[in-house]
């Protein structure tokens, strides 16, 4: 009787295995890796700067070289993002003439490969992407004197 519960206790043993590496592949998720890229260009002010790292101070310059771009793909994602959010805002019809008039792009890119929208649910292990997020808004800076207000954001996510 015991020898015919060894294999079976073993192979209960494999399954409890499968079944945590099966949970552990299929909970990967999108993790912010640190490197970001912010520009704002307005009548009232303006900035340009990124962060290379978690917790790394901002540094003065858009979008900025950090060591690891070569390696992370950082470049290729965010121009591929960041030209297919433009384009987004080219398809909109933006007024800037008329107050609170808005166009917004959302888009990301991995290997160089970019989608319209936020990041997929689901992801590769290793797998680098940009998110880039672009407004150009119409505001008003005194006296109803109207003008542009323009944001650029990127940022790197890591599937963990």
């Amino acid at each position: 009787m015991l020898n015919g519960l060894k294999p079976l206790a073993v192979s209960a043993l494999c399954l409890l295995g499968l079944s945590a590496f099966a949970e552990t592949a299929s909970a990967a998720q999108w993790v912010d890796s640190g490197r970001t890229a912010y520009f704002k260009q307005s009548p009232v002010n303006s900035a340009w700067e990124h962060t290379c790292t978690t917790g790394g101070a901002p540094i003065q310059d858009f979008p900025g070289t950090c060591a690891n771009d070569a390696f992370s793909g950082w470049t290729t994602n965010y121009n591929a993002a960041r030209s297919l959010a433009y384009g987004q805002l080219n398809a909109c019809h933006f007024d800037s003439q008329k107050l609170g008039s808005a166009c917004y792009g959302l888009a990301y890119a991995i290997n160089g490969y970019a989608a319209e929208g936020g990041l997929p649910a689901t992801c590769s292990v290793g797998a680098r992407a940009v998110v880039v997020s672009t407004r150009l808004e119409t505001i008003e800076i005194q006296n109803h004197e109207l003008d542009m207000e323009a944001v650029d954001s990127g940022r790197e996510y890591i599937c963990q």
